[in-house]
């Protein structure tokens, strides 16, 4: 992967001060995550706020999945491809979404993904979907497991505004290695995909579990 696009440097610092001074935001374990070469962060979903807490914990740039009628806004259509953002049409099965994430760490990025699929209305981990563990077996990337704690405070679902000085704590796991395999089993799929929820619940403090 080549250095972060130029947007992205600009924007990662100021991004970073500002939730800490809004959220009074933390992060544990970032040294963790691998300095280079393909990865996929597993978190759970609470907030919008999300995605930015997480890549703002690490220096590398990480790849999102974006809602594809955000793209045409006529500045976030020219803004977003330059952080990385992949469109992804929701309520359908996004082939297309889900190829660019597989391009992404083919080019040895860090792709970041919410397997729950939503987000968690109760705060509570929701079961994961197989769709990370898929990816992550196409492209033998290994998976971070992600704890994102607070977040539905500072911006809680359905709030059209951010609540200030609500904590957000961010807590990167170790990683999982995983083999690139072509073929993989629905037992495969399915026990991947439950050691990494199993990973991210430890994480999580009891209330969100």
């Amino acid at each position: 992967m080549a250095r972060p696009s130029p947007v992205y440097r600009a924007a990662w610092l100021p991004t970073r001060f500002l939730l800490h001074l809004l959220f009074g935001y933390r992060t544990e374990g970032a040294e963790k995550v691998p300095e280079k070469g393909p990865v996929i962060l597993a978190a759970n979903h609470l907030s919008i706020l999300d995605p930015i807490a997480i890549g703002a914990g690490i220096k590398r740039p990480v790849s999102f999945l974006a809602r594809a009628d955000v793209f045409r806004l006529p500045v976030l259509s020219w803004l977003l491809p330059w952080l990385y953002a992949i469109p992804v049409e929701r309520g359908i099965g996004d082939l297309s979404a889900i190829k660019g994430a597989i391009r992404a760490l083919e080019r040895g990025m860090a792709f970041g993904i919410f397997p729950e699929g939503t987000r968690s209305r109760s705060g509570r981990l929701q079961p994961f979907k197989t769709g990370v563990a898929a990816i992550a077996f196409r492209t033998g990337s290994p998976v971070v497991p992600v704890a994102v704690v607070g977040s539905e405070k500072a911006w809680p679902v359905g709030r059209k505004l951010f609540r200030l000085r609500q904590p957000i704590r961010v807590v990167y796991g170790d990683p999982i290695p995983v083999p690139r395999k072509t073929e993989v089993s629905h037992q495969e799929l399915e026990n991947l995909t439950r050691e990494i929820e199993a990973q991210v619940r430890e994480l999580l403090p009891p209330q969100y579990r």
